[in-house]
């Protein structure tokens, strides 16, 4: 029975994807919502806060050093649109004053990309593990978003479409089928749990929330495989907005394909 809805629901995004603009067409001078993204600075999060962008979003873009992100901030400079805002993922007082200033304002989507991608290295093996390291990783993939999570919840809840989601890696708690890459495989793992809890405890709110599986987007000088095939950074990003644009309440919780197929 899951498989059969996994199949149903991936062939209902990708019709939409081949069929249907993101979200309704709306005119000039209204706004379809807005996003709040971090690790904006580069990849896959300047990727959504470009493609967000252009759909006429608000866009909340946020990273660790704005100062150091010339992309971005160009980016922003042809984008009235666009906001740039320092956020840091081990900075929990700076994350609670980052939702105060925003406190008057809802957010539609809260996209969790930040974190920390690193290996294989001899800290991540099995054996050798570095345990400061592991400290590191969890705080930062895993109670990162969390904090992230609960400091703009009232943004969410007061919001049109009330989404909370949050990047994954690997298919589901499989994660990277090579050695090296425990910490950041495991803190995926759990930050793919904490997002299930997160489903939990807000269903009552209406709050719907997702863990998005991006496919392998090559965006940290990775090689290309063909025993792991890659997809194009624009086509993963606009994917998982079509992913976003059509979740409905009873996918929260789960981890979901850029292409709509469902993770079990």
């Amino acid at each position: 029975m899951k498989n059969y809805r996994s199949i149903i629901f991936r062939i209902m995004v990708m019709s939409i994807l081949s069929t249907v603009p993101v979200f309704a067409a709306h005119a000039e001078d209204e706004v379809p919502g807005t996003v709040l993204i971090t690790g904006a600075n580069r990849g896959i999060g300047f990727e959504f806060v470009q493609q967000y962008a252009g759909l006429g979003w608000n866009v909340i873009a946020t990273c660790r050093n704005p100062d150091g992100s010339d992309e971005l901030n160009l980016l922003a400079d042809a984008n009235k649109n666009i906001t740039v805002e320092q956020l840091d993922l081990l900075d929990h007082a700076g994350i609670d004053a980052l939702a105060a200033q925003y406190a008057n304002q809802p957010i539609d989507i809260l996209i969790n990309n930040a974190g920390l991608m690193r290996g294989p290295e001899k800290g991540q093996l099995i054996g050798s593990i570095d345990y400061d390291e592991f400290i590191l990783f969890y705080r930062i993939n895993v109670m990162g978003p969390l904090k992230v999570s609960e400091a703009f919840y009232p943004n969410v809840k007061k919001s049109d479409l009330k989404i909370m989601a949050a990047l994954t890696t690997g298919k589901g708690d499989k994660g990277i089928p090579v050695p090296g890459f425990s910490l950041y495989k495991t803190s995926k793992a759990a930050l793919d749990s904490v997002q299930k809890e997160i489903a939990i405890r807000w269903q009552r709110q209406g709050i719907k929330v997702v863990t998005l599986l991006p496919g392998r987007v090559l965006t940290h000088g990775e090689k290309p495989n063909p025993t792991m095939p890659d997809i194009a950074i624009d086509k993963s990003i606009n994917g998982m907005i079509h992913v976003m644009a059509t979740l409905q309440m009873e996918q929260s919780g789960q981890t979901i394909q850029w292409d709509g197929e469902l993770i079990e």
